[in-house]
């Protein structure tokens, strides 16, 4: 069916910097996701000798984290937002430091200590717990009501492409090098590109006027 005269196109969507941007960021949140949801587990019981009881309660422990930090980081920010904070701010100090505390982490897992990478591991669930409702409201405020769903749409296939080459790449560099340190080195680069997703070419978070060459709406006084 025809899209509605006011929906902006596909080609007015796939024109804004802060789009590639969050796909991007997207991109790189997912394949630190896939990574350690694929391959924790073994690297918990081959490098540092875990049996599958204390593999299964410490990753379990790790995800129960990730949940309640996600649930009290967007309730943080709500409030926040209510009483006349800025949503940019919020959003992009969230992902910087998650970013940037991801690729610590990953480092302190590569070649840390087992209680250094537990440490870390539960560091990183932390992390990715507060960034994840980031993830998509920075690019449904940018889109608005007229666009959040192509926006959204475009995002998240982008986004998820790291679904198959995270678990395979780690698998490839594990089998060859027999070892996972390099395979944490490269969660470590890749989420090093969401601070430039995120913060580089993510404009100001506010809705877009797609009616005028889709500039940002003027800032409210």
């Amino acid at each position: 069916a025809p899209a509605d005269a006011s929906t902006p196109t596909w080609g007015m969507v796939l024109s804004q910097r802060g789009l590639w941007g969050t796909s991007l960021g997207l991109f790189s949140s997912n394949y630190l996701w896939y990574f350690m949801l694929g391959w924790l587990p073994s690297y918990l019981q081959e490098e540092h000798g875990f049996s599958m009881h204390e593999m299964e309660r410490v990753g379990t422990a790790g995800y129960l984290v990730n949940g309640v930090t996600a649930l009290v980081t967007g309730w943080l920010v709500d409030r926040c937002v209510r009483r006349g904070g800025s949503a940019n701010f919020a959003w992009k100090l969230i992902m910087a430091l998650a970013h940037s505390a991801s690729v610590l982490f990953m480092l302190m897992m590569a070649w840390g200590s087992q209680s250094t990478a537990v440490a870390a591991m539960f560091g990183f669930q932390v992390v990715m717990g507060a960034s994840s409702a980031g993830v998509y409201i920075m690019g449904q405020i940018l889109a608005g009501p007229r666009a959040s769903g192509r926006w959204v749409g475009i995002q998240n296939s982008i986004g998820n492409v790291p679904g198959m080459i995270s678990p395979a790449l780690t698998g490839f560099i594990v089998q060859r090098t027999g070892h996972y340190e390099l395979a944490f080195v490269a969660a470590a680069i890749v989420s090093a590109l969401g601070i430039v997703g995120w913060i580089g070419m993510v404009p100001r978070l506010e809705p877009l006027r797609w009616g005028a060459a889709a500039e940002p709406a003027p800032a409210r006084r």
